[in-house]
C-alpha cells in the first residue's frame, strides 16, 4: 500500500511541476496576464532566496499572498532581503481583473505596477475596480478612479 502512495505523490509532484512550467512559459512570453497567472496561482512557486540569474524575466512566484514576475535576473542567494515585495527594481507585481481574486492594493513600482482599466484590488475590506488606465493612487485617496464593488465578502465570499 506505501508503494502505491508514494508513487501517487510523485505522479501529483511530477503533474504539478509541469503544470508551474507550463504557466511560467505563458507568463514568460506574455500570452498569459497578471489575470491567468493569479488564475492559478497555486501552481505558481513561493519566492525563495536563491540564484535567479538564469531564471527567464516573467518567471513567475508567489509571495506573502501576492503574485510577482521576475524584471530582472539577479542573485539572491545573499539577499534576503530581496523580497518580491521589497525588491521592486527586480520584480514586478501582478494585477487581475477578476473581483473575486483581487488581492490587496499594492502602491506601483515606478512606471510598472500601476493600475489599468478593470484590474481590481482589495482596500479597506472591500473589492474595487480602477476605472481608469495609469491609476497610481489606491481608492481611498483617488475615489473617482474606481468603482466600488462592494464588501469582501459579498465580493470574494469571505474576509479579506
Amino acid at each position: 500500500m506505501a508503494d502505491i502512495v508514494a508513487l501517487a505523490q510523485d505522479e501529483l509532484r511530477e503533474r504539478g511541476a509541469a503544470d508551474a512550467a507550463a504557466l511560467a512559459a505563458k507568463a514568460v512570453d506574455g500570452s498569459a496576464d497578471g489575470t491567468a497567472l493569479i488564475d492559478q496561482e497555486d501552481t505558481i512557486p513561493t519566492w525563495r532566496q536563491r540564484d535567479y540569474s538564469h531564471v527567464p524575466v516573467g518567471t513567475p512566484y508567489k509571495w506573502q499572498g501576492q503574485v510577482y514576475k521576475l524584471w530582472q535576473q539577479h542573485d539572491a542567494t545573499q539577499q534576503p532581503d530581496w523580497s518580491p515585495d521589497k525588491a521592486v527594481s527586480l520584480w514586478d507585481v501582478c494585477h487581475t481583473t477578476d473581483p473575486a481574486k483581487a488581492k490587496p492594493y499594492t502602491a506601483p513600482q515606478g512606471t510598472r505596477g500601476m493600475w489599468q482599466e478593470g484590474e481590481c484590488c482589495v482596500e479597506q475590506s472591500h473589492v474595487w475596480r480602477c476605472k481608469k488606465d495609469s491609476t497610481v493612487y489606491p481608492p481611498s485617496q483617488l475615489p473617482d478612479s474606481w468603482e466600488d464593488l462592494g464588501s469582501v465578502e459579498d465580493v470574494q465570499g469571505g474576509a479579506p
